[in-house]
C-alpha cells in the first residue's frame, strides 16, 4: 500500500510541475485563458501531492506509535 501511494504523490507532483510549466508558457504566449485554468490545475495537483504526502506521514507515526504501544 505504501509504495503504491508513494508512486501517486510523484506522479501528483510531476503532473502539477508540469501544468504550472505549461500556464508559465501560455502567460508568455499571451493566452490568459489557458494559463488560467493550467495555473489552477497544477496548483490542485501540487496541494493534492502535499495532503497525500501529510496523511503518508500521520498514518505511518500512528501505525509506529501503536506497534510500540503492542510491545510494551
Amino acid at each position: 500500500m505504501e509504495k503504491n501511494s508513494l508512486l501517486v504523490l510523484i506522479f501528483e507532483g510531476v503532473c502539477g510541475l508540469v501544468c504550472i510549466g505549461l500556464g508559465i508558457y501560455y502567460i508568455c504566449c499571451e493566452k490568459t485563458t489557458q494559463a488560467a485554468v493550467f495555473l489552477v490545475v497544477g496548483a490542485v495537483c501540487i496541494v493534492i501531492a502535499v495532503r497525500t504526502f501529510i496523511t503518508m506521514r500521520k498514518s505511518k507515526k500512528n501505525k509506529d506509535k501503536n506497534e510500540s504501544d503492542k510491545t510494551k
